[in-house]
């Protein structure tokens, strides 16, 4: 085979694996994002309709965590045991209908419960997800092709926000707005499944989508890699050296930082600017508005991604944007109630930094993980990452309730996370030293 061939090959493989697993993966996860979070938008009235605290609405919020955490490490191993086709397929089916059932809520304890199940029900879809990307997706592009999967966490406020105001202004019969948009938005999740269903295949072998050489190119070129891993005697192998091993560690530690501003933002912004704007804009208006910081997210998580693929680097394009974004939430926390275009361009800047670098952080993973701690080391990160779920939108809550009002509540909330994002960054570098260590070692 002459080399322009194999550069085609390779070149057709990405672009079929773009365009197949990779789409279909991004709109699940689209839909997947937006109904966890989409109680955001619906807080403007449930929490009135509700009676919901700060504290308990910040509560309701987290509360979906906890059910995620408690089934994720299982659901992942199922996952690699059944295949991502099936597991995923029944992931959407289960959240789709739990997210509907939050159209009938009527009272605080349901509330909780809801978003309890609904964290059950979603459990194992992103580790299970970057799992999956292990299996078809060789080490260059692991950044680039994460990058796609991770846009749809911007793009489904971008897109979910304003059709989530639109839909709260639909009243059919008695039911109010927002139970209403609860159940247009649970529906697409459960339809979704049977295409996952019919379009997504659980291994390169199984592709009849590739060619017979574009088949052999990516195996042989999978299974290179992982021979190269095997060689790396410093990298965890089993689930217990994945839990102990101090980049894991690390790694969860970061994510787990970072994923508290993530939440901050999607949980409270929608309230945050209803503030800014002094009671005076419409639904409409805060749901686009509240899309704002997500559009500068997601071009910031293709030119990181990109870049981070083109110099091969990961820390620092983790650690860099991420120092970016906890300054200027600084700058947002001090300017929230005084120049509100000032601080919603600062936390557009610091949505950049805790999602455009998403990618850069899992890209590090086959630097760390080998065989099958891959699985167990990815579910391990993500679970520590989702308490910081849990934490924030309450933590938030608390600080809110108990500031002397609505604007000091505010500023101090969003500084709280600058902190955290900072730490992020820091952590991370110190994860990359550890890395460049184990490579002179190996």
């Amino acid at each position: 085979m002459t080399q322009q061939k194999q550069i085609d090959i390779e070149a057709s493989v990405i672009k079929k694996i773009v365009q197949r697993p990779v789409a279909v993966l991004f709109i699940v996860y689209i839909l997947n994002f937006l109904d966890r979070t989409n109680i955001g938008i619906a807080k403007l009235q449930m929490s009135d309709a509700l009676g919901l605290s700060e504290a308990a609405y910040g509560l309701g919020a987290g509360l979906f965590f906890i059910g995620y955490i408690l089934f994720e490490i299982p659901s992942n191993m199922i996952l690699y045991r059944t295949g991502a086709r099936f597991w995923i397929a029944r992931i959407m089916v289960t959240w789709g209908i739990v997210s509907a059932a939050m159209a009938f809520v009527e009272n605080e304890t349901w509330y909780y419960i809801l978003r309890f199940l609904l964290g059950v029900a979603e459990t194992g879809l992103v580790p299970g997800v970057l799992l999956y990307f292990t299996f078809w997706v060789p080490k260059k592009y692991k950044a680039k092709i994460m990058s796609y999967f991770y846009l749809a966490v911007p793009v489904a406020t971008i897109i979910g926000a304003p059709i989530s105001s639109y839909l709260m202004t639909v009243n059919i019969g008695d039911m109010a707005g927002w139970r209403f948009m609860f159940l247009a938005e649970g529906i697409p999740s459960v339809l979704m499944a049977f295409v996952v269903w019919k379009l997504l295949t659980d291994k390169p072998e199984h592709a009849n989508w590739l060619s017979e050489d574009e088949k052999k190119w990516l195996i042989d070129e999978l299974k290179k890699e992982e021979e190269e891993m095997e060689a790396n005697s410093h990298s965890a192998s089993n689930v217990f050296e994945a839990i102990k091993d101090p980049l894991v560690i690390g790694v969860s530690i970061s994510f787990f930082s970072m994923v508290i501003p993530l939440y901050a933002l999607s949980f409270f912004l929608p309230t945050i600017v209803q503030q800014m704007g002094k009671g005076e804009y419409s639904t409409m208006t805060i749901g686009l508005l509240t899309a704002v910081p997500f559009f500068f997210a997601s071009v910031g998580l293709i030119l990181i991604s990109k870049s981070s693929d083109k110099k091969n680097e990961r820390t620092f394009h983790y650690a860099i944007p991420a120092y970016i974004g906890a300054a200027c939430l600084l700058v947002s926390a001090f300017t929230v109630d005084s120049l509100p275009v000032i601080s919603l361009l600062g936390m557009s800047m610091g949505a950049v930094g805790c999602i455009g670098t998403l990618p850069s952080l899992w890209a590090q993973m086959p630097y760390i993980l080998k065989g099958a701690a891959v699985a167990s080391g990815i579910a391990v990160i993500n679970s520590f990452g989702n308490i910081a779920g849990f934490c924030a939108p309450y933590l938030i809550g608390l600080l809110r309730d108990n500031a002397s009002n609505a604007a000091s509540g505010t500023s101090i909330s969003i500084a709280a996370v600058s902190i955290f994002l900072a730490l992020a960054a820091t952590v991370m570098i110190l994860v990359g030293n550890g890395i460049q260590k184990r490579k002179i070692k190996g």
